[in-house]
């Protein structure tokens, strides 16, 4: 590794570790595609934020010499190939990049891993803990990254770490202690049904770790006097009016209903007798919605002028926190886990008033770098909304919509909290100069990577134990769906494997039809799974002259480099097409 950042400490091994990358989890999308349909219409989301994000900084601070990358398909390739190549990093620093496709991912990864470690931008995909199964549990370890869980997929996926052979080694990292809270609680409650029905100790084997989202705290910092008066001028704001910052997507539910917060503001500015602007900077799933924020702001919060910028938009997306005196996030929704926007807030110098929610808590120190808002949910007010999504009767939007409405976030607290702040300029200077240095402290991208190495490396010695302690009995045999000679076993007549005691022959017509059978089409498929040199099966053919035992021909491979598996799937083919023929066992 070069030294073109910082020196590495002695005591810190380098940390080479493999990623799966897909677009969709690194790309962040700068428009909007219709969404004339709902919510989940293309658009900026917090995990790409948070993907893109994680990927710069650990192409800038983590102490890796070479990234293993797994890829969704050749075009993901072709995009992180770009990426890395125009990074500020490749220009300071040696290292080396090995890129290898998913579709590829038995014969290219996991036969032989280039990496002890296989980290996901999202929970972990439990497909990969079965395929290991058959190397062995201890052949390498997997850690994933929470973001929304109130999907029916998601779910699903929390129930199947409890039930996939994941391991002790093997990590889900949870961005705050409430996304952890919930992971114990849907695993907890499964296990106890699988304890209920068919006995045994289920439980979860991984390690859940707690680790935060990071921020650049370089692109996200105070503004200087003249970047604040240029970003107000270009924006309207006049030097007297107080601005409270929104950022995020136009969802009322599937993000943050804005009611509060439009009703908090006004409640605000006739408190202080303040002229307060609400600068609402994000993008609507479609107009209609965008519509409806308008309407509301004109409804809720008619003191107050609100003005909408894109939020899409680079220039508008990094500089908007330039403007602003404080920010307002008051979400009230399931799918969020975390707070993207607290903590490049806190990293603005900016104080936050926001919901006392799910992760906002473990970013906002009340009364210090912000102002916690209380919330409340209403127990039975949700009624089977989660059976209904599961059964299929309640699509994902509606759900969200539904559970929104049994939460409600205390407006006049809100208003309180906001009056506080709009009211008092030396307390917003002091809240947003504790909140910068609470975000440098806990949440700088450094930090969080080093965080996430200490993880890794501490995930890499528990395995090496792992895989001292654990005998590979069984291994080879995956639970989930058994290899074809044991899910298949009473299907054919008889079975053939190194204890058979039957004799193969070559058949007369072979040497005359082999080159045939390697050139046609219909008898060629899963070439690549086997061996198609013609001079080696020439050998074999002569070697099966006028008989051989399979071992004669394993011993025969063997000696050409082939592996056991190919050799295998090379008799099956010279039996399929009749070049050699088994004689029956006397």
């Amino acid at each position: 590794m070069g030294q073109g950042d910082r020196a590495i400490d002695a005591e810190v091994r380098p940390c080479n570790i493999g990623l799966f990358y897909d677009d969709d989890a690194y790309v962040e999308p700068t428009s909007v595609r219709d969404g004339s349909s709902g919510d989940r219409a293309g658009g900026l989301v917090g995990r790409q934020v948070a993907g893109r994000s994680f990927f710069d900084a650990y192409l800038a601070h983590g102490t890796w010499t070479e990234l293993v990358v797994l890829v969704r398909h050749r075009g993901a390739a072709l995009s992180l190939e770009r990426f890395c190549r125009e990074h500020p990093s490749s220009r300071s620093k040696t290292r080396r990049l090995r890129i290898f496709e998913e579709r590829h991912f038995h014969d290219d990864f996991a036969h032989e891993p280039p990496a002890r470690q296989l980290y996901f931008p999202f929970p972990i995909d439990s497909r990969y803990a079965w395929a290991r199964q058959r190397l062995g549990a201890g052949s390498f370890t997997l850690s994933g990254v929470t973001h929304t869980l109130c999907t029916a997929n998601a779910v699903k996926q929390l129930c199947e770490f409890v039930t996939a052979p994941f391991e002790p080694h093997d990590a889900l990292i949870c961005t705050s202690s409430a996304v952890a809270t919930m992971v114990r609680a849907v695993t907890d409650r499964f296990a106890q049904y699988l304890r209920d029905r068919h006995g045994g100790t289920p439980g979860l084997n991984l390690r859940l770790e707690t680790i935060p989202l990071g921020v650049d705290s370089g692109r996200f910092r105070p503004a200087t006097a003249g970047e604040r008066a240029a970003e107000r001028r270009a924006l309207g704001i006049g030097d007297a009016e107080v601005v409270v910052l929104f950022v995020g997507r136009f969802a009322h539910h599937a993000k943050a209903h804005p009611f509060p917060m439009f009703r908090g503001v006004e409640l605000a500015a006739k408190a202080t007798g303040r002229a307060v602007r609400l600068l609402m900077s994000g993008w609507a799933p479609n107009q209609a919605i965008r519509d409806a924020f308008v309407e509301g702001a004109r409804a809720f919060a008619p003191g107050v002028t609100v003005t909408f910028v894109d939020g899409m938009h680079p220039a508008t997306r990094f500089n908007v926190w330039r403007a602003a005196d404080l920010v307002v996030s008051l979400v009230d929704n399931i799918q969020e886990t975390f707070g993207l926007v607290i903590v490049e807030a806190m990293a603005s110098g900016l104080p936050v008033v926001a919901a006392d929610w799910d992760g906002y808590r473990n970013l906002v120190e009340d009364g210090r770098t912000g102002l916690l808002v209380p919330t409340t949910m209403v127990c039975g007010a949700s009624g089977a909304a989660t059976s209904r999504l599961m059964f299929g009767e309640l699509d994902y939007d509606h759900f969200l919509a539904e559970v929104s409405q049994t939460v409600a976030v205390d407006v006049c607290a809100a208003g309180a909290a906001l009056a506080r702040l709009v009211g008092d300029e030396a307390l917003r200077l002091a809240l947003g100069a504790t909140a910068r240095q609470r975000a440098l402290d806990l949440f700088a991208w450094p930090r969080v990577i080093r965080a996430y190495e200490a993880l890794w490396r501490d995930q890499e010695t528990q395995r090496q134990d792992y895989a001292r302690l654990r005998a590979r009995s069984g291994c080879d045999v995956p639970a989930h769906y058994p290899p074809p000679e044991r899910s298949f076993a009473g299907y054919p007549t008889r079975w053939l494997g190194a204890e058979s005691r039957n004799e193969l022959a070559a058949t007369p017509r072979a040497p005359a039809v082999l080159e045939q059978l390697l050139a046609l089409p219909l008898t060629n498929h899963a070439a690549n799974r086997r061996v198609a040199d013609a001079g080696l099966l020439r050998l074999a053919l002569a070697r099966a002259e006028p008989s051989c035992s399979i071992a004669d021909l394993d011993a025969l491979f063997l000696a050409a480099g082939v592996d056991h598996h190919r050799t295998r799937a090379t008799l099956a083919w010279m039996l399929k097409y009749d070049l050699i023929r088994v004689i029956p066992d006397a």
